[in-house]
């Protein structure tokens, strides 16, 4: 466990595991950095850093209205306290909003950008309903039901399901709340014409959110290479139903985006 005081002094909560070149998990609304438990074996050739987001575990929600830059500009002060010049940014699902603000803010500190089920903006059907069910939710106080849907959801393993809701319990109702709006009313799609770094696409092929916004990124960031990789046997919850494959992938992008 690592705390340090990010850009406006509020103390943030983050796990942190190797050396070499860094990679920046971002998590969705409620799970935390715990969700990423899976990934850490990636910390034998690489330096692993997930960010508990404001308000999620023992990071602080500070005196600012929560945004999704500010997200941004708290891992940025995260990789300069860690003295990482460049890292590759890993969001998955609603989390990959907050790897594409960073990439858009700042570029010159992106050497790659990892969306696992990711989206640019929240416009079809599904995925709006989704959020809508955690927005409606959270301001009904249902923080035990969101922990127990989501910890069954991603996993079997009885220690990750204890850690990931008792990563959900640990969010305030309304701090919750705001996440899933953020994530509701955030859009990047305009902006990813101006994405300056390599972007991995990750899918599992069941995965009934993100697919649809796959057109999206290879007709807007044309800039830059776009990869996409489908992983057999799953749906939206790749890094814990699918995490070997899903760090052989990692592993690759970031050997070729360079060390």
């Amino acid at each position: 466990m690592f705390l340090f005081k990010s850009f406006d002094g509020t103390r943030l909560h983050y796990d942190k595991k190797g050396d070499g070149q860094p990679l920046y998990f971002f998590h969705p609304p409620g799970v935390g950095a715990t969700i990423f438990r899976e990934q850490v074996p990636l910390s034998q050739m690489r330096k692993v850093v997930a960010l508990n987001a404001r308000g999620h575990g023992l990071s602080e929600l500070g005196d600012q209205a929560l945004t999704i830059d500010q997200w941004a500009d708290d891992t940025c002060a995260l990789a300069k306290h860690e003295k990482d010049e460049r890292i590759i940014v890993c969001g998955y699902s609603q989390g990959g909003m907050g790897a594409l603000a960073f990439a858009l803010r700042y570029p010159e500190r992106t050497a790659g950008v990892v969306l696992i089920g990711g989206f640019p903006d929240v416009h079809t059907w599904i995925l709006k309903q989704a959020l809508r069910l955690g927005i409606w939710t959270s301001a009904l106080q249902g923080q035990l039901l969101i922990s127990l849907v989501l910890s069954r959801a991603h996993t079997s393993n009885k220690t990750t399901r204890r850690m990931i809701a008792s990563s959900v319990k640990s969010v305030q109702a309304q701090t919750l709340k705001r996440w899933f709006e953020l994530g509701k009313k955030a859009n990047y799609r305009e902006s990813l014409p101006e994405l300056s770094a390599p972007l991995l696409l990750i899918y599992g092929k069941r995965d009934p959110y993100a697919k649809a916004y796959q057109a999206d990124f290879y007709s807007r960031a044309t800039r830059v290479p776009v990869q996409s990789v489908y992983i057999d046997g799953v749906g939206h919850q790749v890094p814990t139903k699918r995490s070997n494959e899903l760090n052989a992938v990692l592993a690759k992008f970031a050997k070729e985006v360079g060390d």
